[in-house]
This record gives C-alpha cells, structure tokens and sequence, in this order.
C-alpha cells in the first residue's frame, strides 16, 4: 500500500463497530481518513494509530453529529487539514431495542432521532455542498428500517429515513457526478449490538441467517470499499442490502 494520498474521506463513527471497520478498509485502499468520534478518544486514537501502523494516513476529529453547529465545524475542520473532502461515510448512529412503540418516551424520541436522523440528514447536506467534485457519498442505514419487527419501533423508523435522502441527492448531485447510495446492514455483531441484545438472541439469531451467521464489521466495510472504488462508479442513488440474505 503507499502512503500517498489518493482521496480523502470522512466517516461519522469510526470510533467502534462498522465505523471502524470503513475507516481501516479505505486507509488499506490508500484513502486518507478523518475519524470522526465523540467521547471516547482513546478508540479514536486506536483507529488512528492502527491506520498508520500498515502506513495508512489519519486523524481523529472529535463532533456531535447530533449538534448541526458541530457536524459544520466537523468538515471545515477536514477540509482545513486535508485540503479536501472526496468521500463521505454517514455512518454514527445509536440504537434504542426491544421496546414497543407503547413505551416509547418523548425522550427516548429526541435522543434517537437527534443522531440517527436529524444526524445524518445535516451530515449528508454538509456533504453535498462539501464533497468535490465527483466524489463518493455513502449512508449507513440499517436492514431493520426494511424488515421492521417488534420492539424497534423507534430505531427502524430513525434509520429509514436515509433512504429517502439518498435517492433525493443523488438525483440533485448527478450534475456534479457525485454518486449516493445507502448500505442497509443485516445483523452485525458490532458493541452497539452486543450491548443492545442478548448473547441468547444474537446466538438465535445467527442460527436464523441464511449464511449462518450473522454479519461482521468488515463484511460491510467491503461493500463500502466497493462502492467508493472506480468499479462502483455506475451505481448510484441505490440501497445495498447488506445482510447475507437474511430477512432481518
């Protein structure tokens, strides 16, 4: 791999799970990556420090996708440091499981959407106005928004809204030949899942999976890889079902 840069992309999360996992996968195609975490900056620090180790370039920036102001300062911050932005990952996003729409608070509500919707829709406009030309737009949705079930009547409905966005940019960044396209990942054992679920139910679960399994970080990561390559370039304005076949 060589350490000079081809493009530059940012990814929302990457401080854990499928975040991480994107952000790795594009530094080992030679793509400069801004890590982009709240809180915790010793993940982010990992990340970054793992990135470099196999030659990889990276910094961590810390934003609130939650807070517009922050997710603004987030880009100009990239931009300042990379002189560019060529791709962007809209991958943070927190989970609320296992209760029903009855039981489901008003702050429940706010917390949610604040990140998983709010979050991403000003992440994607800052990326629509950001990205340079021809560049790579990517949102992380989830396959739960598709095969809604019992008790995620206030995670699916933040994540679906994804898709609309994306079919809408991408029909009004076409000019720009800016592609957009969502990832909808099945199942995937991340430590959002791990603390959202059971050990029992993640074991039920695998068994469910047409594959066996249920999904890995990198799994997703590799769809990503694919999407932002020169071999993705055609598809555009899509939702990828990343699930190994499952119908959950």
């Amino acid at each position: 791999m060589t350490t000079s840069i081809k493009k530059i992309a940012l990814v929302t999360g990457a401080a854990t799970g499928i975040g991480r996992a994107i952000a790795i996968r594009l530094a080992k195609d030679g793509i400069a990556i801004a890590v982009n975490y709240i809180g915790d900056s010793k993940l982010a620090d990992e990340v970054v420090n793992e990135i470099r180790m196999f030659g990889g370039i990276a910094v961590a920036f810390e934003a609130n996708v939650g807070v517009v102001s922050e997710i603004v300062n987030l880009f100009d911050a990239v931009i300042q440091e990379y002189g560019g932005i060529d791709i962007v990952v809209a991958n943070a996003g927190i989970a609320k499981m296992g209760i029903p729409i009855a039981d489901v608070t008003e702050a429940d509500f706010d917390r949610i959407n604040a990140v998983n919707y709010k979050g991403t829709y000003f992440v994607l406009q800052q990326a629509a106005k950001k990205v340079r030309y021809g560049g790579r737009i990517i949102q992380i949705s989830s396959s739960s928004s598709l095969y809604p079930a019992a008790g995620l009547g206030i995670y699916a409905p933040s994540k679906a809204a994804g898709k609309v966005i994306t079919e809408i940019l991408a029909q009004e960044l076409g000019h720009r030949q800016i592609s957009v396209n969502s990832v909808f990942p099945g199942p995937t054992r991340t430590p959002l899942m791990e603390k959202e679920v059971s050990k029992e139910e993640m074991e039920r679960i695998a068994q469910g999976m047409n594959l066996g399994r249920m999904g890995e970080p990198e799994d997703i990561a590799g769809v990503v890889a694919f999407l932002v390559s020169t071999e993705g370039a055609w598809i555009n304005g899509q939702q990828i079902i990343a699930n190994g076949g499952g119908r959950v």
